[in-house]
């Protein structure tokens, strides 16, 4: 049996990309001389997992497709998937390609997710792959993590397989882009009606609405047309949107705002075009770090000194852009120490009523905006983040929340929440009439911040996932959670090796930092 694995794993590997061809060798070569080693152990380390996801009812995703499964099936690897009605691909689709669909998955020493795994579900000795979201010791996944060393199981997290220059290699950030910037453009249209104006973005549905990417993109154009043709409200002035980052969540909103009819301009010239542009086209800009971030001393910006150093920085962003930005769409990674993009004290100045449009034709049953800022999608879905007043992310249920300033409350809410002065809020459920009402009417900045962006495009996003995992998927293979890290640790590449979180009951040298982020956190805690 294993030399016909092999020989298939062989052949499949030279078939490889170029770029993944020298780690495919290695792999096979390692998997060959684990499996020698270990044949006669009950678990098949050419056996992969599948798991469903528990994350609620809209997670429709995986980490491969069925296309992704017949690949793997043709060279040797025996693919299990658990039974599931609410993937978006359905059980029959990789049961053709090759899968057995079995609930239990105790013979793959490979389990791989998309989203965190409930306690019940973590089987001991495992390698497993997924987002944990447990990198900034988040509260929430803590008492996984636990389990996780408890049972001594190799934890590989996605979000921590990064290239030689540090960009990672495995997500889904673009379709978090393309799906947020479409949440938004919506949850615009909606704000905008209850402030009294009916815009072309009316025509825009939310994302998961549409079959695919491509009938939300038509959407957006025909909301471009009219945009063109002078059919937005003059009252509402020029709209500007600032998009943060370069990386792949802001190149995906940008794919969806570029249907729109649009202009891209410095940071510099936002203030300008609030002044001078006209309503027949959009505005945008994308703002890098060099832009708004200085040394405190020297105010002068280091990319090498903020990666190590960033309590060294501040943020200008509020002072300098922010009062003129229309739609903030935020898709950076906050490391923790960094200036906020914006603060509590910020946004209460920006939806001040001085930050009102200036130079606009109003009257009689032509309102002039409250204030400049109108909505922010905050794709980076870090709650207290580099966004301080995002202290939970929205669902795809309740995707979008009005934030007060002045009364530092997010409305509606579906949970108990501690605002940052102490009170709690808390919203019964309510019927969709009231939750459009407490959602898009009122005082406050339009916020959409959901944490599952791309599920509401599930098969396009695990087609795109799936394609940038698969060339990984053969160095995991050589896991054996049973043997100690260090000695398997050279088998992996880099990009796999330090994104190993967790193995053998401890956690991994580079993740040590987060049992002193746990404790100090909650010290924090017992002192409030």
């Amino acid at each position: 049996m294993w030399a016909v694995h092999l020989t298939q794993v062989a052949r499949g590997a030279a078939v490889q990309s170029q770029h993944h061809r020298p780690f495919l060798q290695h792999g096979v070569s390692t998997l060959r001389m684990l499996c020698g080693a270990s044949c006669n152990s009950s678990t098949d380390c050419s056996v992969l997992a599948i798991r469903r996801e528990d994350g609620g009812q809209w997670e429709r995703r995986a980490p491969l497709s069925p296309y992704h499964v017949k690949k793997l099936v043709r060279k040797g690897v025996k693919v299990l998937v658990q039974p599931s009605n609410r993937r978006a691909y359905p059980m029959q689709e990789y049961e053709k390609a090759g899968a057995v669909i079995r609930e239990d998955l105790s013979e793959a020493c490979l389990i791989m997710g998309v989203k965190q795994v409930p306690i019940s579900g973590l089987l001991p000795e495992k390698t497993y792959a997924f987002f944990s979201h447990t990198i900034k010791a988040q509260e929430a996944n803590m008492a996984m993590l636990d389990a996780i060393l408890d049972r001594n199981i190799r934890l590989i997290d996605y979000e921590r397989m990064e290239n030689a220059r540090g960009k990672r290699v495995v997500a889904f950030g673009k379709f978090a882009g393309v799906s947020g910037m479409i949440n938004i453009l919506h949850g615009m249209g909606l704000r905008f009606l209850a402030l009294g104006h009916h815009t072309p973005f009316m025509h825009v549905a939310q994302s998961h609405n549409y079959r695919n990417s491509e009938m939300a993109r038509q959407a957006v154009r025909d909301c471009g047309y009219e945009i063109a043709l002078g059919l937005m409200p003059q009252s509402i002035g020029p709209l500007t949107f600032v998009f943060t980052g370069s990386g792949n969540v802001s190149q995906g909103a940008q794919e969806i705002f570029n249907e729109l009819p649009h202009e891209y301009i410095h940071p510099k010239d936002l203030k300008e075009v609030c002044e001078t542009g006209d309503t027949s086209r959009c505005y945008a800009t994308v703002l890098s770090r060099h832009h708004h971030l200085m040394n405190k001393d020297t105010g002068v910006f280091s990319a090498e000194e903020y990666d190590t150093h960033p309590e060294r920085y501040i943020s200008t962003f509020a002072q300098e852009y922010a009062p003129y930005v229309s739609c903030l769409v935020n898709g950076i990674y906050w490391p923790p120490g960094a200036p906020r993009l914006l603060t509590f004290s910020d946004l209460q100045h920006l939806l001040s009523p001085d930050m009102a449009p200036k130079n606009v034709k109003e009257g009689p049953g032509m309102p002039r905006l409250p204030h400049r800022l109108v909505a922010v999608c905050d794709i980076s879905a870090d709650p207290g983040g580099s966004l301080e007043f995002m202290t939970e992310c929205t669902s795809i249920d309740v995707p979008f929340v009005l934030y007060d300033a002045e009364h530092h409350i997010l409305r509606p809410r579906t949970s108990s929440l501690i605002t940052p002065y102490g009170s709690s809020v808390t919203l019964a459920d309510q019927d969709s009439s009231e939750y459009l009402s407490r959602s898009f009417a009122g005082d406050g900045v339009l916020v959409c911040s959901i944490d599952n962006f791309p599920a509401q495009l599930p098969r396009e996003a695990t087609d795109y996932f799936g394609n940038l995992l698969l060339p990984y998927v053969w160095q995991m293979l050589q896991s054996r959670a049973e043997i100690p890290f260090e000695e398997q640790e050279s088998l992996f590449p880099p990009t796999i090796s330090r994104a190993v979180i967790a193995s053998n009951g401890r956690l991994t040298p580079r993740f040590e930092y987060i049992a002193k982020l746990r404790a100090q956190k909650q010290k924090e805690q017992a002192k409030a």
